[in-house]
């Protein structure tokens, strides 16, 4: 079991690959927040991959969780959907897959165990799911929409191509 914030879940969905996540891990967990970010919000905006969202979840393999008392720090500091994600994962005690910076940085500070969406492709190559070639072209994305750096990108695409 495994929560995921927006980006990793928009993602994931995009590259057609949040199919691969629910199989490695049996499902996954949502925040409301998350919910209503992706799923709420982008099926108003008319994106397909928010219906596609919208039936993982109808089919339970993605399951919504509502936080009752939300955190009023993480509240101040965070996007709602990092906020009740981090407290999700702390109060779940399970992997928390974000990519914002001041998310990671509180989950590592509150001892949360988490990966991001480049470590999640590293995993799916990893476990023969996905080929080199996929995982360098997306990871490519991932950094020229600004959400890795060129070292940071160059040290997952060394990590890759140990799987090539």
């Amino acid at each position: 079991m495994i929560i995921l914030d927006a980006s990793p879940l928009i993602h994931l969905t995009k590259i057609g690959k949040l199919e691969y996540i629910i199989d490695l891990f049996d499902f996954i967990i949502i925040s409301n927040a998350v919910y209503k970010e992706v799923i709420e919000k982008g099926i108003k905006a008319g994106y397909s991959d928010a219906t596609l969202i919208l039936n993982y979840l109808k089919n339970n393999k993605i399951k919504e969780i509502k936080i009752k008392n939300p955190d009023p720090f993480l509240k101040e500091y965070l996007h709602p959907g990092e906020s009740e994600s981090i407290q999700l994962a702390n109060h779940l005690k399970c992997i928390l897959i974000i990519d914002e910076k001041k998310g990671r940085l509180i989950a590592e500070q509150n001892g949360i165990e988490f990966l991001t969406t480049s470590d999640l492709l590293l995993l799916l190559l990893r476990e023969g799911l996905i080929n080199f070639d996929f995982f360098k072209k997306n990871l490519g994305k991932y950094s020229e929409d600004g959400w890795l750096g060129a070292p940071i990108y160059q040290k997952y695409l060394e990590k890759g191509k140990k799987y090539e």
